[in-house]
């Protein structure tokens, strides 16, 4: 027998270890702040999509910033220069736009671009370079070399007598718009994007990648005669993961001390602490793993979970501990003394945690789902393995503590009871006097505190953008002649809205996005001129030009007849290292694992005209979206989510109080009492300036699971005691001192997280426990008292 009990434990040793092993190995953090947000918004929505489909996960921006112009400009083509020399780093770094160092380079676009122009507009460019008119044109092409007055336009034309760049102008590629990508307007502020010579396969990957391209920078900067900035996908996954990873491993660890240091100050014992502290350790451990095989992606919000997990599991120990001090029977007995308490606070707890999936908001929701099966997880770990140890460890006579001392002392409850009442009407009168908390749910609080790559962004979108007002036009479909008539319709909308005032600009992809009907119209024709190349060549070296000047038009023709002679089907993307470049921030194309075509653009609307330009914009499969535009959503929809989830929370835990007390005073007791305890936390919140926003209104939510426990657990002791206040109070006075303590201390580790959204839902469910556990001890008995009419001996 003792040798198959040993098999067996080995057997569930193993098996535990692989699932360890399993979960733990493929935990990651998502930095996306949308993952946080209700995915049925229009804003969420159309931004979710903009950054899967344009985000640059492996192109880290890199900014230089000078007093002098030239300065700047000379140190980012230094820089650009002294990155690329790592190839083991760098695949390239760009400093400027790709056609300015190569004008050939835009040959494959320029010739996809007049492949794309009206079949009418292509006859009559035809028409123009036949035999007899082609001397006229390149005769005209001077004319205007002479009478410009934009170098620009002079040097374009003299690499393009015959004309071919007038669809790259119109396409608005070679506008100030475009080299703003590279420069600010007075030059001092330079950009230069560096691609990762190797995909980035996690976040740790990216963390080492962005250390080394940063200490790269400066050790070329180390006289500082310049200052750099970092951002960029690969900048904000260094900054938020790490900072994630810490805020996790920190909270978790600093609330694990602190239940250690109120544990030793309780009993003043050892042993029990240490297998408490491994008991807690290993129901993270099991909690962890198995976020790491459901869930895989812990977002900025769920790294909470750790320390609210923890401080939430050590009460269903501290009770089990504390029954155990006076337990003289066995170890099923006390499982079963204790299984009907813990059954009830495991069971509401989990029960707010998972109603959090309710919520409109994922982050939440996952939040919910990681504390809720911690709680249980931990409620079982408890009662299954730390009971046992309890029962083995040496007894001693047990002397009350100090706190049962006082609890039992009629004059300390008393004053206690006046105090905590005082407390409720002075912060009830906070909330007469200013009013309820105010509401933030601005897009700031999903910002992080600190990060160099957020504020490295914030500097880049001022300098090289005029107007904080833009919107970004996100338009799909799942092909590319979808995209481009969903494109034309939505342009005619933005035309008729410019030409009312209610848009100040845009700029649409339409000129770039492939025509097919056009194309295919236009390439036999295009083909059959590029046939006639060394006619051509010959009247413009004739007229003055030298060979140089016929190179460009020389290129785009060769590649009309390579498309021709390929047998390619339109639609004809252009595809060279200049193209993709211009391409990669307005189309992306059906290789994208959810196989759709997506294009994107800006618009700049008139001031306060933003919301209604983006909801008369708005269709299927068309956004104008942009952070100052998701706040204002949220700000309209968020409050009123969360009070129809609030309101059915609340039903479900009265429910649940009914089947478990069947009396109607006593569910009374406990609503007054939750009622006290909202009413005490939002004064205090309008005392010390705390505002609500979607992350710390999810406190209420946890107040009416984790905060009814205290209630519940004295209610029962108080009907198991015959309505014995003090016998009440002192069994589980120092319980509920204790529970409410490593609580407070679990979400009061979170004040210091980086993320805003968490910390303040840390600060919050701290403040609230708190108040939870003063008002629990000290005026339920009283409530449930005046309920039965016992007025007297209030003790």
């Amino acid at each position: 027998m003792a040798r198959g009990n040993v098999f067996a434990r080995a057997i569930w040793i193993v098996l535990a270890l692989g699932f360890l092993a399993a979960g733990l190995s493929r935990i990651t953090f998502n930095i996306d702040v949308l993952k946080l947000l209700p995915t049925h918004l229009p804003q969420v929505e159309g931004l979710s999509i903009f950054l899967k489909h344009f985000s640059q996960p492996t192109e880290l921006i890199v900014t230089v910033s000078a007093t002098d112009a030239g300065m700047a400009g000379d140190a980012a083509l230094a820089l650009a220069e002294h990155l690329e020399k790592r190839t083991d780093l760098v695949k390239r770094a760009v400093a400027q736009p790709p056609w300015e160092q190569n004008p050939g380079d835009m040959a494959e676009l320029l010739a996809m671009l007049t492949l794309n122009q009206p079949p009418e507009a292509v006859t009559a460019f035809a028409d123009r370079l036949t035999p007899e008119k082609a001397p006229e044109t390149v005769r005209a092409t001077l004319e205007r070399m002479d009478e410009s007055l934009s170098p620009q336009e002079v040097a374009l034309l003299g690499y393009d007598p015959l004309g071919v760049t007038v669809s790259l102008a119109d396409s608005g590629l070679m506008s100030n718009a475009q080299q703003s990508e590279f420069s600010a307007a007075d030059g001092t502020f330079r950009v230069i994007y560096v691609d990762a010579a190797v995909p980035l396969k996690n976040y740790k990957h990216t963390i080492k990648w962005v250390g080394e391209i940063k200490a790269l920078a400066n050790a070329w900067n180390s006289d500082g005669k310049v200052t750099l900035g970092f951002t960029g996908e690969p900048a904000f996954v260094a900054d938020i993961s790490g900072t994630m990873e810490w805020d996790m491993a920190s909270s978790a660890n600093v609330t694990l001390l602190s239940i250690g240091v109120i544990f030793w100050l309780c009993f003043r014992r050892a042993r029990p602490l240490v297998d408490l502290i491994a008991m807690l350790m290993v129901t993270f451990a099991l909690s962890l793993a198995a976020a790491g095989l459901f869930l895989r992606e812990l977002t900025i919000i769920g790294v909470g979970f750790a320390s609210i997990m923890i401080g939430l599991s050590v009460d269903y120990g501290y009770f089990i501990y504390q029954k155990s001090l006076r337990h003289t029977g066995t170890l099923r007995e006390l499982q079963r003394e204790c299984f009907a308490n813990i059954a009830w606070t495991a069971g509401t707890t989990a029960a707010a945690f998972f109603a959090l999936n309710l919520s409109s908001l994922p982050g939440l929701s996952q939040l919910g789902n990681l504390v809720g099966i911690g709680v249980l997880v931990g409620a079982a770990v408890m009662l299954l393995l730390f009971a046992p140890l309890a029962m083995r460890w040496k007894k001693v006579a047990f002397a009350p503590d100090a706190v049962e001392r006082w609890m039992a002392n009629p004059k300390f409850t008393r004053i206690g009871a006046w105090m905590t009442l005082a407390l409720v009407v002075i912060l009830g009168g906070v909330l007469i006097v200013r009013g309820l908390p105010g509401v933030d749910v601005s897009t700031s609080v999903l910002r992080p505190r600190h990060s160099d790559a957020y504020d490295t962004s914030d500097q880049l979108y001022a300098k090289l953008t005029d107007d904080t007002n833009l919107l970004s036009l996100i338009v799909t479909g799942k092909t590319a002649k979808e995209v481009r008539e969903k494109l034309q319709k939505t342009e005619e909308k933005l035309k008729q809205a410019e030409s009312r005032g209610d848009v100040r600009g845009f700029h649409s992809p339409l000129s770039l996005w492939p025509d097919a009907a056009r194309q295919a119209a236009n390439l036999p024709v295009l083909a059959t001129l590029a046939r006639e190349g060394e006619r051509l060549k010959g009247t413009v070296l004739e007229a003055g030009f030298t060979e140089e000047s016929f190179l460009l038009t020389d290129a785009v023709f060769r590649q009309w007849i390579a498309w021709k002679e390929s047998g390619k089907q339109p639609p004809i993307w252009p595809e060279n290292e200049a193209s993709r470049w211009i391409y990669r921030r307005i189309a992306s194309r059906a290789s994208t694992p959810d196989g759709v075509f997506v294009a994107g653009g800006v618009v700049t609307p008139a001031p306060e005209r933003a919301a209604a330009i983006a909801q008369e914009i708005q269709s299927d499969g068309v956004w104008l979206v942009s952070w100052k535009a998701l706040g204002s959503e949220l700000q309209r929809v968020v409050p009123g989510e969360f009070r129809k989830l609030i309101l059915g929370l609340l039903g479900i835990i009265l429910a649940l109080l009914w089947i478990g007390f069947r009396s109607f005073r006593d569910v009374l007791v406990l609503a007054v009492t939750l009622a006290l305890v909202g009413v005490a936390l939002m004064g205090a919140m309008r005392l010390l300036e705390m505002p609500w926003n979607f992350f710390n209104i999810a406190a209420i939510l946890l107040l009416l699971g984790t905060g009814v426990d205290y209630s519940i657990l004295l209610l029962l002791a108080l009907r198991r005691n015959g309505g014995d206040v003090v016998a009440a109070r002192q069994a589980l006075g120092l319980v509920i001192l204790l529970c409410a303590g490593s609580a407070a201390a679990g979400f009061g580790t979170l004040t210091w997280a980086n993320n805003r959204g968490l910390a303040s839902l840390g600060q919050t469910c701290a403040l609230g426990l708190a108040l939870d556990a003063v008002i629990s001890i000290f005026l339920l008995p009283v409530l449930w008292r005046v309920s039965r009419g016992k007025i007297q001996n209030l003790k």
